[in-house]
């Protein structure tokens, strides 16, 4: 199982900054997810990786070997990109075979292994079929079975779901981690999809304009976020102006202890944590009932929150919050709706 490294990746497109600086570290069979919204440079540093790209400045090292100069071809990575890139003229066990072919095994060897993979991700029986006969779905698991038939211990995945529907899409997380984890691979995988980071990495590595913001596993982003930045891009969490004076913070006319310099925050406040049933006055502005739950806008105090909850509410409210949860930020000199922008 390989461990991948990044020291000081910098890499420019004319005069835009792509990456700068970016240094990662990925341990032996972790399933590792790079973070980020579209254009903050998550696929560019996949490809770094890969070696399709090389950097202007900085290293790649696998398995803490420097591969920075090597071809794509002599790092032992398995790619799977976000259109397939299946070949249409090709049945789909040609298909699965050709990295191994193009990699000098004989016919018969490579049909082998290749079946083997095919059944692993369910398509035995489709072995004489043409891609375009498959769904969605079955083409990206071709396309998972092509990457894992040529042995590569480091898989590399730019946004693999983002074409499938939302159902398919959920179930072959499911798969990915599975195959992954049971054949004890290494995996880097793109996404924009908070909830799809969440269901499959070990660790992620949130990404903005070129730079790494917070690495840490699913529970540290999400309950512990870096910045303000971390903290609007995981998950829909309430953001609170508070004011801090002499250990006392003022917000939704209430004071609470707070061991900060004097100043200006906002604090992060995440839906679940708002409860109904006593505490400050509010109205409730809205309402969604979305599965078990119903999200709420709620007006309290001159702001607007958010508040998730299995609870049934309308017009006037009382909510209440635990103090504890509350993650405080120094308001941002160039403005909040700026910090959060991505």
């Amino acid at each position: 199982m390989p461990s991948v490294e990044t020291k000081g990746i910098s890499k420019n497109f004319g005069p835009v900054v792509a990456l700068e600086n970016v240094s990662i570290s990925i341990a032996d069979g972790e399933y590792a997810v790079l973070l980020g919204p579209s254009g903050c440079g998550k696929t560019t540093l996949l490809k770094t990786i890969a070696g399709i790209n090389k950097p202007d400045a900085g290293g790649v090292l696998i398995n803490g070997s420097d591969v920075t100069d090597l071809p794509p071809e002599d790092r032992g990575i398995g790619f799977i990109f976000q259109n397939y890139a299946l070949f249409p003229h090709m049945s789909v066990l040609d298909n699965a075979r050709y990295g191994l072919m193009a990699r000098g095994s004989d016919p018969a060897t490579a049909a082998k292994i290749a079946r083997e993979m095919l059944s692993l991700v369910m398509l035995e029986g489709r072995e004489g079929d043409l891609p375009t006969t498959l769904s969605g779905g079955m083409q990206q698991r071709l396309a998972v079975s092509r990457a894992l038939a040529t042995g590569s211990h480091l898989m590399l995945l730019d946004e693999p779901l983002s074409a499938l529907d939302a159902k398919i899409a959920s179930g072959l997380r499911v798969e990915l981690r599975r195959m992954v984890k049971e054949r004890g691979l290494t995996a880097i995988h793109v996404t924009h999809s908070q909830e799809e980071a969440m269901m499959l990495a070990d660790k992620i590595i949130v990404m903005r304009a070129g730079t790494v913001q917070q690495v840490g596993t699913p529970a540290e982003v999400y309950n512990n976020p870096a910045n303000l930045f971390v903290a609007g891009f995981i998950g829909e969490p309430n953001f609170i102006l508070a004011s801090v004076k002499h250990g006392k913070a003022e917000l939704l006319g209430r004071n609470l202890k707070a061991e900060l310099p004097d100043g200006e925050y906002v604090a992060m406040l995440r839906q679940e944590h708002v409860l109904f049933g006593s505490g400050v006055e509010a109205k409730v502005r809205s309402s969604r009932l979305m599965g078990p739950y119903t999200h709420y806008e709620v007006e309290a105090a001159g702001q607007v929150l958010k508040v998730r909850s299995r609870e049934q509410q309308a017009g006037s409210v009382r909510i209440s919050f635990d103090e504890n949860k509350l993650i405080f930020f120094p308001y941002p000199a160039r403005g909040l709706e700026a910090e959060l922008s991505i």
